[in-house]
């Protein structure tokens, strides 16, 4: 037996006695004839006795092929090779390589076969068989969502564990699976999987991690997506538009994130299907992943949240119940929902400081700020009570800083660290806003204080947990912030420490040094004591003037 070379024709080609323009993985003449491609042959093929020994592919039933598990919940390669001679004691194979960027390698697709029967040699001809029925390709959607997916399970349980932005994230590559209706999603994941496999390499320095030519093309396709709304893919846009958001966050470190512009796509996509609209999964799970962004944009545009309204709150709790989320994950999107009052808080606040003597406004901020008040209370003792019972959040020694705080929390994952902390976030800014009505009011209340201080050392015993989840737990820092004005002199220098240590891979960072005149703008200015000025320059900070933004 000896191997010749074979023509690079595909199996159509073949067939059809035609050329065939090798342009894998689907040929010219295949693509117009809406045919699977075989791909190119074998590079050989074996002659016996002067007979061409071309087998036949086995039945599916017999078939050893290796097949791709769904991108639902991970990708695998299954490959159930058994190894196979034929009668006369030759193993023949046929191969198809699937080249894709998951990680540094390739995968390969290999079936060991052989002929169901000798060749039966008649009159010095050779009895014709048929052509090897051509294996299936992955589509472009399959491949992207196998790389995605290969992300995801990559990093799993350190700081580059992708689902550290959202449980949305699990959700998008059966998206891409099921055929995504706009290009948009796809030109997002493709940049998110290139930005994160950059972040894996050691010789990239963080400047580098982001993917420009493909931040280019997914932001060029989100500005259609906004320009030309079409029925059928908002949930395509609102997941795009939220991992862009979480994306540059993360990794844009020169230019500085575009939040103010997604924050503003993001509540106009939401908004314009109406309150009653009907959220999947996908999209109720990247709308309330997005819902922190949105009301800070509010804040800094002094407007009242779209979502604070009777409808839509209606809408969005029926939303919750209906859904099959975690409780610790409905928990902190109720949470959201009930935080849809931070922006109108901290308008009243600016009135008050216009005017102290304004007791009205003061008297309506004490008005919509206690249920409030009153809700996360009950949560305190409701649901994270429960998770400290369960053993979700357990109290630990500190291995970091054991003479400020001898004992620190760990959690089960981040969406329970999430929920604990945005938690105590939310209770510190609501009590704040209060402080300044109290003050008009004359009203002294030392418990407002010891409140603060409170959740403020819950996110300090946080932080030793949340440490191990750099980079991608970023937004961790403003947690950090807000529990900054509670501090004693030592506490302080903790807070400047921790803040910089989370962002220790951010060249340089967003906010800049982080120091005590640009913390306490930023707490100001998200609760209303300071006003945001459009500018880059830190000076207005260091001068107590206002915030920038």
């Amino acid at each position: 037996m000896v191997g010749i070379p074979k023509s690079n024709r595909c199996t159509f080609c073949k067939l059809r006695k035609t050329k065939c323009d090798e342009n894998w993985p689907t040929c010219g003449a295949c693509a117009r004839a809406g045919k699977v491609c075989s791909g190119a042959r074998s590079s050989y093929k074996f002659v016996v006795n002067g007979c061409h020994n071309e087998e036949r592919t086995p039945k599916s039933s017999d078939s050893d092929d290796a097949s791709i598990s769904s991108c639902d919940g991970s990708s695998q390669i299954h490959d159930p090779l058994s190894r196979r001679t034929s009668p006369g004691g030759s193993i023949i194979i046929d191969m198809k390589e699937y080249t894709a960027a998951i990680g540094p390698g390739t995968f390969h697709r290999m079936r060991l076969a052989r002929p169901h029967r000798p060749r039966s040699v008649k009159s010095g001809r050779s009895t014709p068989t048929p052509s090897p029925t051509p294996s299936p390709v992955m589509s472009p959607s399959d491949r992207l969502a196998a790389q995605f997916v290969s992300c995801i399970n990559a990093a799993s349980g350190t700081g580059n564990d992708l689902i550290i932005w959202g449980p949305s994230i699990k959700m998008i590559p059966q998206r891409l699976v099921v055929g995504s209706e706009s290009q948009v999603l796809r030109h997002t994941v493709e940049l998110v999987v290139a930005s994160w496999s950059n972040s894996q390499r050691d010789i990239l320095t963080p400047e580098t991690w982001l993917d420009l030519r493909l931040h280019m093309q997914a932001l060029g396709s989100l500005r259609k997506a906004l320009e030309e709304p079409e029925q059928g893919v908002v949930t395509d846009t609102i997941a795009a538009q939220w991992l862009l958001q979480k994306l540059e966050l993360t990794y844009d470190f020169v230019r500085g994130a575009n939040q103010e512009n997604h924050a503003a796509g993001l509540t106009a996509v939401i908004s314009r299907g109406g309150p009653w609209q009907g959220f999947n999964d996908l999209g109720l799970y990247a709308t309330f992943d997005s819902f922190f962004h949105m009301l800070q944009e509010d804040v800094r545009l002094a407007r009242d949240s779209v979502f604070m309204q009777n409808e839509w709150i209606t809408a969005l709790r029926q939303a919750i119940d209906i859904s099959t989320l975690r409780p610790v994950v409905k928990s902190m999107y109720r949470l959201w929902i009930e935080m849809t009052i931070w922006p109108t808080l901290v308008r009243l606040v600016r009135v008050l400081c216009q005017d102290p003597s304004d007791t009205m406004t003061a008297a309506e901020l004490v008005l919509r700020a206690t249920p409030v008040i009153e809700y996360l209370e009950n949560e305190d003792e409701t649901s994270l009570a429960s998770l400290m019972e369960s053993g979700d959040i357990i109290e630990v020694d500190n291995p970091l800083d054991a003479d400020l705080f001898p004992k620190c929390y760990q959690f089960r994952d981040i969406d329970t660290a999430k929920f604990f902390y945005t938690h105590a976030m939310y209770s510190i800014i609501i009590y704040r806003t209060m402080q300044e009505a109290n003050a008009v009011l004359e009203h002294y209340a030392p418990s407002v204080m010891k409140k603060c201080r409170e959740y403020s050392q819950r996110i300090w015993k946080s932080y030793p947990w949340m440490r191990t989840q750099r980079p991608l737990a970023i937004e961790y820092t403003a947690a950090l912030a807000f529990s900054y004005e509670s501090a004693n002199e030592e506490e302080r220098e903790f807070c400047v420490r921790s803040l910089d240590d989370m962002e220790f891979f951010r060249r340089p960072p967003p906010i800049g040094r982080w120091i005590d005149a640009t913390i306490m703008a930023n707490v100001k200015g998200y609760t209303g004591r300071m006003p945001f000025i459009k500018t880059q320059d830190v000076s207005i900070e260091l001068y107590g003037v206002g915030c920038r933004c």
